[in-house]
């Protein structure tokens, strides 16, 4: 009985945490996780040069998903219709699949702390490097 008890409040407590919203991170240990992690793929600071493989990241918190010029992202992204902001983000680093079936990601994220640190990387200075948004397709 004990168990069966412990096991439903664990669960309950998973789902409310699950739908919260990430916790704060800290921008100067994102800086950090970002470059181990992200940056082969991504730059996330303003400069004329191509991202290496995946889309210019400076700016991605309140961005149209699949909007950023010069990049090539899947038809899923193209389609996808969000706006980033820090719960979707969490999520997407998460398990980017799950939030966009034929999505590009190569990396997961599982570390909670790490999500949130990138995301609050992520969300310093987000107008520093702003371009116009592709029109919906």
């Amino acid at each position: 009985m004990k168990t069966r008890l412990f096991l439903t409040a664990a669960l309950a407590l998973w789902g409310l945490s699950a739908q919260a919203d990430p916790a704060p991170g800290d921008a100067a240990r994102g800086a950090e996780v970002f470059k181990a992690q992200c940056a082969a793929c991504h730059l996330a600071k303003a400069t004329d040069k191509s991202p290496p493989i995946g889309p210019q990241l400076l700016g991605v918190v309140g961005r149209k998903a699949g909007s950023w010029d010069h990049f090539g992202y899947t038809p899923a992204m193209k389609k996808a219709g969000f706006t980033w902001d820090p719960k979707l983000l969490d999520k997407y680093l998460e398990n980017p699949y799950a939030v966009v079936p034929g999505a590009a990601m190569g990396l997961l994220v599982p570390s909670p702390s790490h999500r949130a640190d990138v995301i609050a990387y992520l969300s310093t200075n987000p107008d520093l490097l702003r371009q116009p948004e592709r029109p919906a397709p």
